[in-house]
C-alpha cells in the first residue's frame, strides 16, 4: 500500500462467547486517529471477499482519511467458530462487537460505518438493529432484513434455482474453502479442521424449512430498531428490488433510498445507467462520521431511476411518492384491462415451463447485454394475458402494483404468478415487475372459488405512447420458483379481479433530477481481478416440450503476488410441460487454490429434485484425495 497507509492483516477479535473473528484493517500510516468503516461477510477476506470491489472502495477511503476493515463471518475463511446456518441470527450480534472493538482501537476515533453489497449489506442491517453505540451510519447495498419474505419464498412459493442450485450450492463451497491466509503457526489448518467438522451445506436451509417458521423468525432484523442514518440503495432487476424500499420505510433514523435499473451491481459500474454511488457513499459517510456539513441530509432522501423507452431519474421527498394516483384495471373477459366488465371467465392449464424468458431477476446475469433478459415474449404465449389499449399519453408506475383475483385451482398445491408488462409497437414484451402467491398458503381449495392478493414488485416505469401494459398470469415462473408437482387448471373469474396501479403523475414543475457527483468506476477496480467468463444457454426440446437453462459463470483472482483464486460454478435447470414433478436443478463449483509450493481443490456438487436435495463436497491437496463428504436433506430424510 506504500507509504501513505498500513496494512494489519489476520487481527484476531474475540466475541463476547470468546469465538475469534479474522479482520484486516487497511489504514493511514502514522499515530492518528480515524473513523473507521466495516464490510462484514461470508465471501473470504481474504479472497473473493476481500479482493474485489472490496478491496478497492477501502482502499479508496484509506486515500480521504479513513481506516477500513474487513472481516470474516464467524465459521468462514480464518474466523474461528461455526455458523449456525445462512443468516444466523448471531451474525448481527457479532457484528455488534467488532463495531465497537474497532471503535476502541488507538487507530479509529470512535465513530464507525457499516457497508456492504448483499451479504455484508444484510449484516449491515442485523448489526445497526443491535444498536452498537458507535454505529453512526451505514450503506446497505442490494439487502434486505427479511431474506425468507424477500428471496428464499417469494409469496410463500417454494425456493427455486437462486438457492439450489445458484447461491445455494455455491455457499456449500465456500464454507469448506481453506482459509486463505495462511499463518506461520499453523492457526489457519486447525480453523480449516474446525470448520470441515462443522460447517454444513447451507442450502439445507431452503429445504428444511420452506415456510416462515422459527428458524426464519429468527433471521429477522427489526429495521424499525435502527437508530443511525441508513443510506439504502439497490436495483429494480435485483433480487431485492422489494425489499430494500419496504425497509427504507420502516427506519425512523435520517435515511436515503438510491434505487437504479440495476442487477446485482455496484452504481458505478452498472450496465444501465449507471450512478455516483460512490461519490454518495463518502458524502454519506462523511457527513455522519466525521460532521461535515455537506447538506447531504438536506437533499431530496429519494433518487429513482424511472425506467422505460424514455427512461429518467427522478429526486423524490418520500416512498412512494406523496402524490400517488392509484389506478384500479379490471381483467376483461375479451383479455384487455380497463372497467369491470361483470361476468365471465377464463381458464389457463398450468404449465410449468413459464418463466424461463423473464430472468431479468438472476443478478448473477449481470455480464450479458441487460435489454436481452428483459424480453419475456415468449412465456406470455402461454400464459394468460390482458391487455390495455396502445396508449395516448405517457403512464408512470411509481410503487408496489397490487392484484386481486378471484381463482378456483382444479388441484392443489398451485401457484399464481402476476407479471406486468411493457409492450412495444412491435410486440417485444419488457418485463416490469412480478408477484407470487402460493394459493393454498392463501386459502385455497381444490375446485373452490377463492380471492386471493398478490403484491408485486416495487418498481418505477414509465410507458410511452403507442407502447401496452399487460398482465400476464400464469402459475409457473421456473426456474425462479420450484414448480407445484401435479397438473392442474386455474380458472380466473373476470368480475372481481383487478389490478391496482400505483400511477403517479410527474411532478408540478417538471422533474427533479438527483445531483450526482463524478462516476468513479475506475475506482472500484481492485486490481486484483483477473478476468472471468459467463454463458447462459437456454433450450427447448420441442418433443418433449421440455426446457433447460444451463448457465456458467468463472472468476480468477489474484490472493497475492504467489496465489491465484480460481473459482467455477456451472449451475442448470430443467422441467417438462407435462411433469413437474420431475422438475431438477444441479449445479458444480470447484473451486482450485494454486501456491508455489502446492495447490488445493475443492468440488462441490448439488441436485435438487422436488422430493430431496443433495450435496457432496471432495476436496485434494496437491491433486490426492484430502477430504470428502456429502449431504441429502427431504422430508423423513435426515442429512448425512
Amino acid at each position: 500500500m506504500g507509504e501513505a497507509s498500513l496494512t494489519m492483516r489476520n487481527l484476531l477479535v474475540p466475541m463476547r462467547d470468546g469465538v475469534e473473528l479474522a479482520v484486516d484493517v487497511l489504514r493511514p500510516a502514522g499515530t492518528g486517529r480515524h473513523p473507521a468503516i466495516l464490510n462484514f461477510g461470508p465471501y473470504h477476506k481474504d479472497g473473493r471477499g476481500g479482493r474485489t470491489a472490496v478491496a478497492a472502495v477501502h482502499r479508496h477511503f484509506v486515500a480521504r482519511g479513513y481506516a477500513a476493515v474487513t472481516a470474516d463471518l464467524r465459521g468462514l475463511g480464518n474466523s474461528g467458530g461455526v455458523p449456525p446456518g445462512a443468516f444466523a441470527p448471531g451474525e448481527g450480534q457479532d457484528g455488534h462487537d467488532l463495531v465497537e472493538w474497532i471503535a476502541a482501537q488507538p487507530w479509529c476515533d470512535g465513530n464507525v460505518g457499516m457497508w456492504g453489497v448483499s451479504y455484508p449489506g444484510i449484516t449491515a442491517l442485523s448489526t445497526a438493529a443491535t444498536r452498537p453505540p458507535h454505529l453512526k451510519a451505514i450503506v446497505p447495498i442490494h439487502a434486505t432484513s427479511d431474506l425468507h419474505r424477500g428471496v428464499a419464498a417469494l409469496g410463500g412459493t417454494r425456493s427455486g434455482f437462486w438457492m439450489r442450485a445458484d447461491w445455494g450450492p455455491r455457499m456449500a463451497a465456500y464454507t469448506l474453502m481453506p482459509p486463505q491466509f495462511e499463518d506461520g503457526e499453523g492457526r489457519w489448518a486447525r480453523i480449516w479442521a474446525e470448520h470441515l467438522e462443522g460447517n454444513a451445506p447451507w442450502l439445507s436451509a431452503f429445504v428444511e424449512h420452506p415456510d416462515f417458521d422459527d428458524f426464519w423468525r429468527a433471521r429477522v432484523a427489526d429495521p424499525g430498531a435502527i437508530a443511525c442514518p441508513s443510506f439504502n440503495v439497490c436495483g429494480w432487476r435485483d433480487l431485492y428490488a422489494a425489499c430494500t424500499p419496504r425497509d427504507f420505510a420502516a427506519i425512523g433514523a435520517p435515511k436515503k433510498l438510491l434505487m437504479g435499473p440495476w442487477k446485482h451491481e455496484f452504481p458505478d459500474t452498472a450496465k444501465q445507467a449507471p450512478a455516483a454511488g460512490l461519490a454518495d457513499m463518502e458524502r454519506w459517510f462523511d457527513r455522519w462520521l466525521r460532521g461535515v456539513p455537506n447538506g447531504i441530509e438536506s437533499e431530496p432522501p429519494v433518487a429513482l431511476h424511472v425506467q422505460g423507452r424514455a427512461p429518467l431519474w427522478r429526486a423524490e421527498t418520500q416512498w412512494p411518492p406523496a402524490r400517488l394516483d392509484p389506478r384500479d384495471v379490471h381483467l376483461r373477459s375479451d383479455g384487455t384491462l380497463g372497467a369491470g366488465d361483470g361476468a365471465g371467465s377464463s381458464e389457463h392449464r398450468y404449465d410449468p415451463t413459464i418463466g424461463m424468458h423473464s430472468l431479468a431477476w438472476d443478478p448473477w446475469t449481470t455480464g450479458i447485454d441487460p435489454g436481452l433478459p428483459h424480453d419475456q415474449s415468449a412465456d406470455d404465449a402461454r400464459a394468460l394475458c390482458f391487455d390495455m389499449a396502445p396508449l395516448d399519453a405517457p403512464l408512470e408506475l411509481i410503487g408496489v402494483p397490487a392484484a386481486e383475483l378471484e381463482v378456483a385451482a382444479s388441484a392443489l398445491p398451485l401457484n399464481l404468478v402476476v407479471k406486468l408488462a411493457a409492450v412495444a409497437p412491435n410486440g417485444r414484451s419488457i418485463l416490469i415487475t412480478s408477484g407470487w402467491v402460493d394459493l393454498a398458503a392463501a386459502g385455497a381449495k381444490p375446485g373452490e372459488r377463492v380471492r386471493v392478493a398478490v403484491a408485486l414488485r416495487a418498481t418505477a416505469y414509465r410507458l410511452m405512447p403507442g407502447e401496452r401494459l399487460r398482465v400476464a398470469l400464469a402459475c409457473a415462473d421456473f426456474p425462479r420458483v420450484w414448480p407445484t408437482p401435479v397438473p392442474a387448471t386455474l380458472k380466473l373469474f373476470h368480475g372481481p379481479s383487478r389490478i391496482t396501479l400505483p400511477s403517479c403523475p410527474p411532478p408540478a414543475g417538471g422533474a427533479a433530477v438527483p445531483a450526482w457527483g463524478e462516476l468513479q468506476p475506475g475506482a472500484l477496480v481492485s486490481g486484483d481481478e483477473l478476468g472471468g467468463t459467463q454463458s447462459w444457454d437456454l433450450t427447448r426440446d420441442l418433443t418433449a416440450d421440455r426446457v433447460r437453462l444451463a448457465a456458467a459463470r468463472s472468476e480468477r483472482l489474484r490472493i497475492d503476488a504467489a496465489t491465484e483464486l480460481a473459482i467455477d460454478h456451472a449451475y442448470g435447470a430443467a422441467v417438462a410441460a407435462a411433469r413437474p414433478d420431475l422438475a431438477r436443478m444441479d449445479s458444480t463449483t470447484t473451486v482450485r487454490i494454486a501456491r508455489p509450493v502446492g495447490s488445493t481443490t475443492l468440488v462441490a456438487r448439488s441436485v435438487a429434485t422436488g422430493h430431496h436435495s443433495a450435496v457432496a463436497i471432495e476436496i485434494a491437496v496437491d491433486g490426492q484425495p484430502f477430504w470428502s463428504r456429502s449431504w441429502r436433506y427431504g422430508a423423513g430424510m435426515p442429512a448425512s
